[in-house]
This record gives C-alpha cells, structure tokens and sequence, in this order.
C-alpha cells in the first residue's frame, strides 16, 4: 500500500496509499483491524468513527468504493474464523516494523539537513582552505590513495607538504618550510619506537606553526564532512547511508503475539489469577488456535493456562472496586472492574498497577524456514514464556518541586550561552550527596527560603547529616556480622585478575569473547553496589528518620548530585583505586540514581546537577575560604602533626579562617569552625544549588598564577595553624599518641 503496488487504478492506489499513512501516523490506541474494515469489508456501508474524529479525507472515498465491491482484499477470505485478538495484532505488528524505519527515515532526514546546513557554513567562514582543497585532493590522487586518519603519523604526508613550499602563505605569510634541526633530531631519536611518527609530527609542525594551522583545518574538514569511516556505510559525499527497510524474518526476528488485556476490544486473555505468594502457581485463560489449519477453518477457544510466576508478581493483590461510565447508554452508571496494587517494600506505600497485554515467547525454534508445530514436527525443547506488561506510574513532584521555575536573565556566559536563573520557593526541601569512593557519600537535608533567623548555615537551615555505605547483614556461623559488600577494591582486584589473564593468552582473536564467567562476575558485582548505593540514596531522601526521635523528616523536593563534567579524577588519589575505576563508579551510580529518583517523584535532571568545583574549598556556615587537613603521624618522630591538604586533595577534615565563623554555635569563642571534609561539601552543593555561583566566590577569586594561589593558601595554613594545633592537643608533650 505505501509503495502503490495495490490498486488496478491510479485512484485506488492514492486511496490505498492514503490508508497507509494515515494508520502509521495514527496514535497508538488505535485499533488497525477496525479501521482496515473500510477498505477489505463488502455488503456494509459505513465509514470509521475514529478516522473522522481524527479528520481523515479518505473515508468518503472508501465508502464510495466499498458500494462498488471493489476492495484491497476481502477480509471474510482471507482471515476465515482467524480470531480478531490475532488479525489485530497482525495489523499492529505491520504498522510498529512500518513506522519504526519512518522515525529512522526523518532522524535520518533531520541530521543531513543540519549536516549540510553546517558544512556550507565551515566552507563560507574559511575560503583560504577551500582555495587549497583540490590541492590535498590531487596530492591523494598523487599517492595513489588517501592520507592516513591520523595524517601526521603519515611520513609520506609531512614528505608532501615540505614539496609544497606554498602551502604555508595560504594566509599571506612567506612561502618557506623549515626543516628540522639536530636537536629535534634526537629528541624523536629518544622517543619510544611506536611514539616517533607523532614525535616527528609535532616536531615539524612546532617550527611550522602555519602549516599546523592549515593541516589542523584540513583535518577537521576530512574527519567531519569527507572521511568515510566506514566505506559501506557512508556516501561519497561523507555522510551516512540512507536507512533501508528490511522485512523481519519470522525466526531470525519473530514479533510475538500480544494477547489484548480484557479491558480492551478484541479481548486476548482473561480471568488472570496471580500467585498469593512467591513460590506458587497463577493461572490465566488465553485465545488460542487449537488446531492448524482446514479446510480454511481456524479452529480458537479460550484455553486455561498455568504458569510458574515470577516472585515479583506476589507483591501485586488484586482487588474490587468500581467506575463511573462516562460514554455510552450506560452513561453516569458504576460499572464494577477489577483494580490491582503494589505493595512497594522499598518506599514503604501501596501504589496502583495497571496489568496490560500479555506476550507469549516461544524460546528454542531451531533456525529452519518454514517450521510449524504439528504432530511432524512436535515442539520438543520449545519453552513458552508468557510476559505480563505491568505498568507502575511513577510517583508524583511535591507541590514545591513543581513550583520551581527557570528564567532568562538575558546575560550571556563566557561560552555565549544565555544565562538562566532558578525561582525556588520558599520552603524548599533538598537532599544532597557528596559521593565518596569506598561507600556512598555523605548525605545532607536542608531547608531554603527561611528566614535568617532560622539558617544553620549560608541560606539554609540543615536538618539532617548523614553519611551512608553500601552493606548488608550476614548471617555466620550463627551470628549476624555487617558486610560492606561489593567494594571498590573487589571490583580492582577482579579487574587485575582478567587483565593477568588476557596478558597471559596472547593476542586476542577478533570476534572472540574472553573469560566470561569473570567478566561477567565483575559486571554483577559492579551493577550490585550501584543499586545498592542509589536504593539507599533514594530511600533516605524520600523517608528519612531521625534515629534520637523516631520523627520523620520532610520529604525531599529536590535531589542535587555532583555533575560528572566537572568531576576531577586527579582529586581522587585514594590507594590501589585509579581514576579510571572511580570514575566509572560514578557514572553507574549516577545513572541508577536518576532512574530510581523518577520513580519516587523527586525531581531529578540536567537542572538539578550543580558543579561540585569548589564545594570542598570554602566553608558551609560563612563561605569563607578554607583548608582541608589531616592529622598523620611523623615520620622520624612517631608523634602526631598536622598536615594541609594540597588544592583538591581529599583530606578528612575542614576548618575555616574566618573570625566570624568562629563562635556560631560554639561554647569557645576562639575554637576554629572544623567539620568533616565530606559534611562541608555535601551542605555546599546545596548552597551551589540555591546561591550560583555566589556560593563559591572566594575560590573563584584566587589567582590564577600557581605561585601567588599557593602564597594564600600559606597565609590561611599560617592563620589556622595555631589553633588547630590547641585544639588537637598537638603542642601537649603528656598527649599519648594515637597511632
């Protein structure tokens, strides 16, 4: 029908063609066998409902053609007594293969059109390259070939570009290569063996920094609007291939029945009964074919099934209630329906489930074309599988979280972007976390929008500070002990164990896959501590409770987490984890954080991620500029010292300059404000939330120069150092040592 091959006239074909279009641009409630009907129904006359509401031009047409006997096919002989629960499904498959390659199409179609927008765009803002581009063409063509993807490993390119003296007064400059000196000469000598084509390269592009500029153009030229990574896949013009359409194979791709809920029209299954408890048996009644095909007849009726259940689904009751009609001549009337809840052990609360189609997955079809079940072929070593779709929505934002507004400031940043500001309300609850590398992080709740009487801190008043870890009880030997579960440090030595074994098998053979059973240990345990870590996150975030008083806290409106793009791995220096491993446990757990806070209805995204750069560096109470310290045992002595942190190194401990800060809450009003490290960064990523970057002005103001940033940091360490020394009790001789 989309390609016009149905239809003995012009007019048919548009029509068809029109039906098409309009059922796979449809929504997707629609229901495709009904509206099919107008074009494969004869001996009725009527047009469908739901194409007129949705403002169709077609239906007239049919009905027309409909009168005549003259259809797309007759749906009486070619369905039979197929039941409708399948021909609809049939429908419905056609249109989702139909319509996913269209979305591939116009995704397709969108990134060209901005391809070519922007590649017209380069070639107007640089004409000095596109001058020279037939120049780089010919010198391909000269070498029978093209230049390598990293060119400037390429010796015969930097050979061809010192024969082209000109090319370096591409800008109007003198037309002269400068070959390399002795001394540039050794230092490639000294390079590694597989580092002396790059070594030369940047030594030839040093002492032609023209040169370097046209080559660093050309490159970008090739690799985004010529470079054909791929030659099957890409264009001659360097972009992408169009999208083809492939037909899904029934065994290769097989798109399973869907049976309907009994909710909808045609009914696929129904009396669905679920398990009273994990272990036990359910049972549902399913629209089924009971014998192949005679003489034309589809033999169906509905046949009772049991199933062995998945543990999840004895969490789901199912209960009475009922519903007003709101169409129909039963308008206005309650109408009984069954209704079925979820019993969330994690968040502690019963939440409605809707139960949708059900699937049935046939597994183990062997790889033969034409293969169907009959007494020929009985269906030895197929298991069926029946897939419920369970719907459970996701919780709703606080009425807080809603309020929450962005605006334009009109203000352009350094990147040119346009500057927005966030309108919170008053009021507003906020978690945050600082991640550590070992557990979790340490966990604040704070409140904004209070009046200053009431703040603990800059703008905020905090409530709760808690520091949380990944772990579990286990029991041994008859006593219950706490585990820390899958840490850091498994996950490494894991991580060494397959290295050691890889090194040890040699080169490895492409396509082939490598210790599985180890590789895919590490990823469990990995995917383990991530749920483990955002479960516990969320939990505490959407009920926390105050251990002294059995109080709960307020919800949290707001979860506010570190933003990855500004996450310095050089900060972490924590033994035997390298940057890469720290890293990577960030971005799972990240990933599992956003998913879990969608669920609980905590406002979680791109607005909600504030940059941590900073937070660990000014004090929470005043914003002052502070120092991270620890105290460590000495060397020589064996006695214990103070010792500050370089700039993002992650001691324990914080404490601040400022005089002002001294006093607030405190009995001593000499005593330095000190708190933990992670404590004080945790509560700054709230003040980074709500303040901007107001928040962390005084980091920002120290110098750039390393030398005059250390000379303040000196006068801090110097201002600190006498009172953290009294109050350490490091200057008392009597103090026993700690270690």
């Amino acid at each position: 029908m989309r390609r016009g091959e149905c239809g003995d006239t012009e007019e048919l074909r548009a029509l068809y063609r029109e039906v098409a279009d309009f059922i796979i641009a449809a929504r997707e409630n629609l229901n495709f066998d009904y509206l099919m009907n107008s074009v494969s129904m004869s001996g009725r006359e009527w047009k469908p409902d739901t194409a007129i509401r949705a403002g169709a031009t077609w239906t007239d047409q049919a009905l027309r053609w409909q009168r005549q006997g003259i259809l797309l096919y007759d749906k009486r002989k070619v369905y039979g007594d197929l039941p409708g629960s399948i021909t609809s499904v049939i429908l419905r498959e056609a249109k989702a293969v139909v319509a996913s390659y269209d979305t591939l199409v116009n995704q397709w179609q969108d990134e060209y059109a901005d391809w070519r927008r922007r590649k017209e765009q380069w070639e107007r803002n640089h004409p000095e390259y596109m001058r020279l581009r037939d120049r780089f063409r010919r010198g391909e063509e000269e070498r029978h070939g093209r230049f390598t993807r990293r060119a400037e490993r390429d010796d015969a390119y930097l050979e061809w570009l010192k024969a082209n003296p000109d090319l370096a007064a591409w800008r109007g400059g003198e037309a002269k290569v400068v070959d390399l000196d002795e001394e540039a000469e050794r230092r490639i000598a000294r390079a590694k063996r597989w580092k002396r084509a790059s070594k030369r390269a940047e030594e030839f592009f040093r002492v032609n920094p023209e040169l370097y500029a046209l080559h660093r153009l050309h490159m970008q030229y090739e690799r985004e609007f010529v470079r054909r990574r791929k030659r099957n896949n890409k264009w001659r013009e360097g972009f992408k291939l169009r999208p083809t359409f492939t037909m899904p194979d029934p065994l290769l791709h097989p798109r399973w029945l869907l049976f309907n809920a009994p909710q909808t029209q045609p009914t696929g299954y129904k009396d669905l009964v679920l398990p009273s408890r994990a272990g036990r048996a359910g049972s549902i009644r399913l629209k089924l074919l009971v014998d192949t095909k005679n003489n034309g007849k589809y033999p169906s009726d509905w046949v009772h099934v049991s199933y062995r259940a998945d543990p999840r689904l004895a969490a789901i009751r199912r209960e009475q209630a009922t519903r007003q009609v709101t169409r129909g001549r039963e308008r206005g009337t309650q109408k009984p329906v069954v209704r079925y809840i979820f019993r969330d052990d994690q968040m502690g609360i019963d939440r409605p489930v809707t139960i949708k189609g059900a699937r049935l997955i046939l597994r183990g079809l062997p790889p033969r074309t034409g293969y169907v079940l009959s007494e020929e072929h009985p269906p030895r070593g197929i298991v069926p599988y029946l897939s419920l779709t369970v719907e459970i929505r996701d919780l709703p934002k606080t009425k807080r979280a809603t309020a929450i507004t962005i605006s334009d400031t009109g203000e352009k940043t350094k990147s040119g972007k346009t500057r927005k500001k966030k309108i919170l309300p008053d009021g507003l609850v906020s978690c945050a976390v600082d991640l550590d590398v070992h557990g979790i992080g340490f966990f604040t709740r704070a409140i904004s929008g209070l009046p200053e009487s009431e703040w603990t801190h800059d703008g905020l008043k905090v409530i709760q500070s808690k520091h949380l870890d990944v772990g579990h009880l286990e029991t041994r030997g008859g006593y219950e002990i706490w585990s820390a579960g899958p840490t850091l440090e498994h996950i490494r030595d894991h991580k060494r164990e397959i290295a050691r074994a890889r090194r040890k098998r040699g080169k490895p053979v492409r396509g082939e896959r490598s210790h599985i059973r180890l590789q895919s240990h590490i990823s469990n345990m990995g995917e383990d501590r991530f749920k483990k870590a955002a479960r516990a996150i969320i939990n505490e975030a959407w009920r926390g409770v105050n251990l002294r008083t059995g109080d709960e806290y307020p919800r949290a409106d707001v979860l506010i987490m570190e933003d990855l793009k500004w996450f310095n791995p050089d900060a972490i220096r924590e033994r035997g984890i390298n940057r890469m491993l720290a890293n990577w446990n960030r971005s799972h757990l990240m990933a599992f954080i956003e998913q879990f806070a969608r669920d609980a209805g905590i406002q979680h995204g791109a607005m909600e991620r504030v940059s941590a750069w900073g937070t660990s560096q000014v004090c929470s109470k005043c914003g002052a500029l502070g120092r991270r310290y620890r105290i460590e045992r000495d060397r020589d002595s064996r006695r214990p010292v103070l010792r500050f942190a370089s700039l993002g190194e992650p001691l324990p401990l914080f404490a601040c300059p400022n005089p002002e800060c001294r006093g607030r809450n405190q009995t001593e009003p000499d005593r330095p404000f000190t708190c933990n490290a992670d404590h004080n960064a945790s509560i700054n990523l709230h003040r980074r939330y709500v303040l901007g970057e107001r928040a962390v002005k005084e980091f920002l103001a120290l110098p750039k120069d390393r030398q005059a940033k250390q000379k303040r940091l000196d006068r801090i360490d110097a201002l600190l150092r006498p009172a953290l020394t009294r109050l350490h009790r490091l200057d008392d001789s009597d103090l026993a040592t700690p270690f």
